[in-house]
């Protein structure tokens, strides 16, 4: 049986996106929707689910065969299978 892991339903940015929240605002069998707020301004991001196999050994390149998670979209994925919209209605009709 294969173990997935979901998103946190708050995640809070690092590198690039330091500083800025990510709150989930939506959820369906296909993917998510979540509240993007830098302190400044506010907007969403849509995007489907996608899940990776979970890392045993980075330096040896193991991965679970059993243990997977989902994983957040980065910046070359917009456009593709994620999406930066202003209103969560946007981001909902994506999915």
């Amino acid at each position: 049986m294969i173990m997935t892991t979901k998103l946190e339903r708050i995640i809070h940015g690092k590198g690039e996106v330091r500083g800025f929240v990510f709150t989930r605002e939506f959820e369906n069998e296909k993917g998510y929707v979540y509240r993007v707020d830098n302190g400044e301004s506010i907007h969403f991001e849509a995007f489907y689910k996608r899940e990776r196999s979970i890392c045993l050994d980075f330096e040896k390149r193991i991965y679970s065969e059993t243990e997977k998670k989902e994983i957040y979209p980065k910046s070359k994925d917009f456009g593709i299978w994620a999406w930066s919209v202003k209103s969560i209605q946007k981001g909902i009709d994506y999915l």
